[in-house]
């Protein structure tokens, strides 16, 4: 059967053209670079459409509607001037490529979870300061792009270690540590420009010339997030930002792989979160002991043991490779001695 495509582009359209209704099983629309304020109730009756591309438009919102279009697997509304979307987003099941880059987007509806089909997502260019664990439920999700978000703090781990995640971007953000542990198909990683990093993880290792190659001068960023903390490194007297709850810093590799009581009852709520949702129980957040658990077990472990024969998550123990110096192979150095006794974080750096 054939299949009928509209490139409409270019146009100066101000409202979606209403001559699709006269084009028979009409799959996709280009209608990119247009003066479109908004998606017309009677365009959601095209259960046709499998593509929709509307970068660079005026739109202001989506319908609430948007899941009429039961067979849509391309939307690209990139460069309007949306501010949230729908919670029925999530029900769009076919969905295989989803691009709101270049928006005022500040959070993403937890409803994304149902969108299994997923393979691309770009949220670029946005006002995003975290991700929803939600997100971790796309299991098919292949390639990320977070890049340009000024004021997005640190990714996930369960998110950076979605099962086929091959490509992840998140240039000039303001990340200030990176998820230990990334998915094992990963190819391509952008962590360009995130000039308060100043470690990263030996997962990272196949990634650190474009790393140092890219690196800027350090740029100043304010720092309000209370589960973190300052460490003085006691061979060249580094600072690095930590998590709370991190105990012991140990060089890599090493010989020394103690796994905590505290260590232990985390993994094992991490193994029951793979069968049951434990980021939803609010019940269980408000038996844990201390805050920074609850944090944990949204966002998965702060580390991963790096000795091939354990590989284990790590929760309070860290094993990375410092990266403030780079030897005459360009590897970083390793650093041994860590004092480990809080220090009051400072408004900037």
């Amino acid at each position: 059967m054939n299949r009928t495509i509209l490139h409409w582009s270019y146009l100066n359209f101000r409202d979606v053209p209403m001559d699709l209704f006269l084009y028979e099983d009409l799959e996709e629309v280009y209608l990119k670079e247009n003066f479109i304020s908004a998606i017309p109730q009677w365009l959601l009756s095209i259960t046709t459409l499998k593509f929709i591309h509307l970068a660079g438009n005026n739109l202001t919102e989506l319908p609430n509607d948007i899941y009429m279009l039961e067979n849509l697997e391309f939307l690209d509304v990139s460069n309007n001037e949306l501010k949230e979307l729908p919670p029925t987003l999530g029900l769009l099941l076919r969905l295989q490529q989803l691009n709101v880059s270049g928006n005022r987007l500040t959070q993403l509806p937890k409803e994304m979870s149902n969108l299994r089909n997923l393979e691309q997502l770009n949220i670029s260019k946005n006002r995003f300061r975290r991700l929803p664990i939600q997100l971790c439920e796309c299991v098919r999700l292949n390639e990320l792009n977070l890049s340009d978000n000024e004021n997005l703090l640190h990714i996930p781990e369960r998110i950076a270690n979605l099962p086929m995640l091959q490509s992840l971007a998140a240039d000039r953000c303001a990340l200030i540590y990176l998820p230990a542990a990334l998915s094992k198909f990963m190819n391509h990683v952008r962590i360009f420009h995130n000039t308060s990093i100043n470690y990263l993880p030996m997962i990272y290792e196949k990634f650190y010339q474009n790393f140092y190659d890219n690196r800027q001068k350090f740029t100043p960023i304010t720092i309000s997030h209370k589960g973190l903390f300052w460490v003085r490194e006691l061979a060249t007297y580094k600072r690095l930002l930590l998590p709370v709850g991190t105990r012991r810093v140990f060089e890599v590799p090493s010989k020394e792989n103690r796994i905590t009581l505290y260590d232990d009852c985390l993994h094992a709520i991490q193994t029951l979160n793979r069968q049951v949702p434990v980021y939803e129980n609010s019940a269980l957040h408000r038996l844990l002991p201390e805050p920074y658990m609850s944090s944990q077990i949204n966002n998965g472990a702060i580390a991963r043991c790096t000795t091939t024969q354990c590989s284990r998550c790590l929760y309070t123990t860290y094993y990375f490779m410092g990266c403030p110096e780079v030897s005459v192979d360009g590897r970083a150095c390793l650093r041994q001695c860590f004092d480990l006794t809080p220090q009051p974080v400072p408004n900037a750096f």
